[in-house]
């Protein structure tokens, strides 16, 4: 299978770690990682979490493991993602393999505060 062509990776993100900062876990950036490469969908899809709520996902992101910078990223929930002045909580992390090898995530997000 193909790699996602890098005509279709339109966006550009940042990956932050938060650290909690006082007794009401108010967070504050403490490291940025910039991700090229990706592409950044709208989406109103509901799934379930852990404890059987609902949610409702506001973007999906696209990182392809051949053409997406910087290679070999590897994403977890709850990781925050800055795109477009918005932050996003990672809420499913999805890999899609192509056959034999990881061809790309899919990483489905809510807005965040």
């Amino acid at each position: 299978m193909r790699a996602i062509p890098k005509s279709l990776l339109i966006h550009a993100a940042a990956r932050v770690k938060t650290a909690p900062v006082d007794f009401w876990e108010n967070e504050e950036i403490s490291d940025r990682e910039e991700i090229t490469f990706v592409r950044m969908e709208p989406s109103h899809r509901i799934i379930r979490d852990e404890n059987n709520a609902e949610l409702q996902l506001s973007a999906v992101l696209f990182y392809d493991c051949r053409n997406s910078r910087p290679r070999g990223m590897e994403f977890s929930e709850d990781e925050v993602i800055l795109f477009g002045g918005q932050s996003y909580r990672i809420i499913e992390v999805e890999p899609l393999y192509d056959g034999r090898r990881l061809h790309h995530y899919e990483i489905g997000m809510v807005k965040c505060a």
